[in-house]
């Protein structure tokens, strides 16, 4: 990561506060420099700052194999599950399953229970909102101003129909 730091000049697109950019290499940074700052882990600084105080305690990077819901490649056959271990965990390798993963949404988004929402949450409209997508999974989670709240999860890494899915959701609530 060290190396990465040097080097940062290298991987920008734009000049500096001109318009945001998602980044996962980003949200690995700031969970190497939080880690360093506290001297420890990232996991446990997030269950100790974010997780324990939600009442959320089985969101976790190393789910038991039986927990984990892999999508189905060529001629249907079962996708390795996909991991972000090490210095890429903070950009979005933790395992949750969806009852935790709407806990997580509406005690953030919802009730608020930590103060208003981070940055990383996008904003459009009345709606705050994230997802992601790997290779065989992607999500969508999100709240509106008026605590109608929604997540879709599928076993497709594709985020656009997840996030459509969604909004059809949102819209119809």
């Amino acid at each position: 990561m060290a190396s990465v730091v040097r080097n940062l000049d290298s991987f920008t697109t734009g000049s500096p506060g001109r318009e945001a950019e998602y980044s996962d290499l980003g949200y690995a940074l700031l969970g190497a420099a939080l880690a360093s700052a506290a001297r420890a882990e990232y996991e446990e600084l997030l269950h100790e700052h974010v997780l324990a105080p939600l009442g959320l305690t089985a969101i976790t990077s190393n789910p038991p194999p039986d927990n984990q819901l892999a999508g189905r490649g060529f001629l249907g056959r079962r996708l390795r599950p996909w991991t972000m271990s090490g210095a890429i965990l903070p950009a979005g390798g933790l395992w949750a399953t969806p009852r935790d993963t709407a806990h997580l949404v509406t005690r953030l988004l919802v009730e608020r229970r930590l103060g208003e929402p981070a940055p990383s949450w996008q904003t459009t409209g009345r709606l705050r909102w994230h997802d992601g997508a790997t290779r065989g999974a992607s999500v969508f989670a999100g709240a509106m101003d008026d605590g109608t709240w929604g997540m879709v999860h599928r076993l497709s890494g594709h985020a656009l129909p997840t996030e459509e899915t969604a909004a059809r959701v949102l819209r119809d609530a």
